[in-house]
Parts: C-alpha cells; structure tokens; sequence
C-alpha cells in the first residue's frame, strides 16, 4: 500500500517537473522536438531517482520498478501533457498533438488496472489423443495468485464447472500472501477446492512460485483433491487409462526427472499427462513426448503488444508458446493458461492485451467427430 501512495505522489512529481519545464521552454521559442525530447529526458531522469526511493520501501525488487515506471506513465506523463495544454496557450501544433497522446494514457491505464484483469475468458480448445476412448475434458485454473477469495474467484470456478470437466487441473500460484496469514486464509481456498471437487472426480494441484507443497495439502486435505508432489497417479476415465504426473518448483529436480521418464515411458497408460507450474517442465521430456503438458506461470506475459507479443514471459519457451494456448514444443502438445490472476506483491495490478482465462481442453480420440 505504501509503494502504491509513494508512486502516484513520485508520478505526480515527475509529470508536474516536465510539464512546467515544457511550458518554460516553449515560451523561450524552442522547437518542438527539442521540447519533447527534453521534457522524456527530465521524466526519465527524475523516474529513476524517485525509484531509489522505492526500492528503499520495498527493497531491491525488479516489480518496484516496474510498478513506479507503470504509474509514471499512466498518471505523470497525463499530468505534463494537461499542464501544457491548459497554461501554454500559443503553442505549436506537434507540441498539442503530443500532449493528447499523453492523456491517452489514463483510459489505458483504467482498462489496464480496473477492467482486463476481471474480463475473464473460457478458452477453449481441442487435441486429438490417439489413446483415448471418445472425448475427456480437461479443465484448467491456473495462478488464482490471490490474497483472498473473493467474487472473482468464485465466478472463475462456476465458469470452469459450467463446462462440465472430467478432470480439473490447478498448475500452482493458487494463493499469494504472506505466511502468517495463511491459517486465517487457507479456509477460503479448502472450500473454493471442495467446491470443484464435489463436482469433478479428478482434481489435481501443484506448487508454483507463491504457494507451497505443504500449503496446498493443508488447504486440500480432505477435499478429495491431490496435491502431486513429483507423483504420478493413473486412473481409468470411460474406458480410457490415464497417467498424470506433476512436477513440484523449487522441489527435488532429480526427482522430478525421474518422475518425467516413468510417465514418458508409461506403456500401460491409453494417455501421459504432464502438470507442472512452469513451461519449462517441457525440457523433462526431452528423451521421449508426453500426449500433452499443462502449465501456466506466465500470465500470457500479463502484456502484450499487438504484432510484437508479449515483452516478458519469465520463461525460457519460445515466447509465442509462453503467450498462452496451445502449442507443440518437442514433439509433445503444451497448453500454456494465461492464468486467472495477476502478479501480486510489489509488482502493478494490471492486465493489457492478455486477458484472464480458464482452459478447457478436450482430449478427442480418432473415432469422435471433431467439434461434436
């Protein structure tokens, strides 16, 4: 909260600077692209050092900066363009047009902070299985990556159970606060898993980079869903013979290799399904495919720029793969969820070009009609 208040007033500083310096130097008659080029210069110098400032709230974090440049952008750079126009009445006709690009930037900041991040999307998608036995539907939540449950969160679960999933799968980031808040919170996520598994026979979880392998058993013990800790489990689905293995971050990576290849050569299994937080978990299955892996981790990059993609992805798989949908990435099928949440912590609340989704993959088999 503190970081939020320290921003918008470091925002308010640096749009307030470049806005009378602007004005002042178009009163001197400089010309507009000296002008411009000037007043990025004093915003850009002046971002930096107010971002030591918040990196000595928050201490070195690479979201801080993140989070001051965003409200830079969204509220200082705004702040400069109304300064000129509404004081600099003689000014030439470029300086004017930069100036309304600038406030531009509080409808996008708006959409990007209050009405992409709930815009939720069912995206759905089809995977022929030579192994299975007619249609299985997957369903995917993945990186709730929230403080508490709330409507949001709930409407996420209704919308993914409204689709009727035979197995439902959480690819971690299921919560996201501080540890001496997890016995207060934990109630609210054991009962949003209770609700899935009361409707869903199959319901799987694994760690990811804010939650933890202890957490989650507490939160799921008793619900009926599993928490598989570089486990596989094989089960039969009508008439089809299922092995689901999950990898665990930050857990026991010779290990998890080990539970790759059991999986990957599991010759008794109709179909060899991966769960992992991260898309890297694709390099486990380098020595022989899975039929697919499901992950999340990415957010879809939280933004992305239309033509040039996501910017940053926090993975090492071809950014078009970490951008979300399905894909095949050495010899095995990935489906990659943009996720349900939003980075929390110190990084902005925001979504832009990337929206909130649930996965729905159906497993179709040779003899079902596509589509059907």
């Amino acid at each position: 909260m503190l970081l939020n208040y320290y921003s918008i007033v470091a925002a308010a500083i640096v749009g307030t600077a470049s806005g009378i310096l602007s004005v002042k130097w178009l009163r001197a008659r400089l010309r507009s692209g000296r002008i411009v080029a000037r007043a990025v210069a004093v915003g850009f110098a002046s971002t930096l050092i107010l971002s030591g400032g918040a990196l000595f709230i928050t201490g070195l974090d690479g979201f801080t900066l993140v989070h001051v440049a965003y409200v830079v952008g969204t509220v200082g750079v705004p702040t400069a363009g109304g300064i000129v126009l509404l004081t600099a009445r003689e000014r030439p006709r470029a300086i004017t047009v930069v100036c309304v690009v600038a406030l531009l930037a509080i409808p996008v900041g708006v959409y990007a902070t209050y009405v992409e991040p709930f815009w939720l999307r069912a995206d759905a998608t089809e995977l022929g299985v030579d192994g299975v036995d007619g249609r299985i539907r997957i369903g995917v939540l993945s990186d709730l990556q929230t403080t508490a449950v709330g409507d949001y969160e709930n409407d996420a679960v209704d919308r993914l159970l409204g689709f009727a999933p035979d197995i439902v799968v959480l690819p971690g980031d299921l919560y996201q606060f501080d540890g001496e808040l997890f016995d207060q919170r934990a109630p609210q996520f054991t009962q949003l898993i209770q609700r899935i598994a009361d409707d869903v026979p199959f319901v799987y979880v694994v760690s990811g980079n804010t939650d933890t392998v202890a957490g989650l058993r507490q939160i799921t013990q008793g619900t009926g869903a599993r928490v598989l800790d570089n486990e596989i489990d094989t089960f039969e689905l009508d008439g089809t013979t299922l092995s689901i293995g999950g990898t665990t971050l930050f857990g026991d990576e010779a290990a998890a290799r080990r539970m790759a290849e059991r999986l990957s050569g599991d010759e008794h299994a109709d179909v060899r399904l991966l769960l992992a937080h991260k898309p890297d978990a694709i390099e486990l299955l380098q020595a022989r495919p899975a039929d697919l892996l499901i992950a999340g981790h990415t957010h879809g990059g939280q933004v992305s720029f239309p033509l040039l993609g996501p910017p940053l992805t926090l993975s090492r798989v071809p950014r078009h793969i970490a951008a979300g949908g399905l894909h095949e990435l050495n010899e095995t099928p990935i489906y990659v969820s943009t996720g349900v949440g939003r980075e929390r912590g110190n990084a902005p609340q925001l979504r832009f070009g990337v929206r909130p989704s649930i996965g729905i993959i159906d497993l179709v088999g040779p003899e079902e009609p596509e589509g059907s």
